[in-house]
């Protein structure tokens, strides 16, 4: 995947979906950009890497936006 011309590694990818899809609690496309910081991505990319992952996870029908909050569909 290529984000703002950086190409974002495939196992960044890999994990950043897992962990979101292990969340139990809702959480915010804030939390997430600091894990991805924190596991990578650069700080100026990882807001639109975070919207594009979870735009992804959305169409597939994987999480969705309810309250302010996203949250993982349960069977996902």
């Amino acid at each position: 995947m290529i984000v703002e011309g950086q190409e974002i590694d495939p196992e960044i990818i890999e994990w950043f979906t897992g962990h979101v899809l292990r969340q139990k609690e809702p959480f915010t496309a804030c939390e997430m950009e600091e894990k991805a910081r924190r596991n990578g991505v650069l700080g100026v990319v990882a807001d639109r890497f975070v919207d594009r992952m979870f735009q992804k996870l959305r169409k597939a029908g994987k999480i969705r936006f309810v309250g302010g909050y996203w949250s993982v569909v349960e069977g996902a």
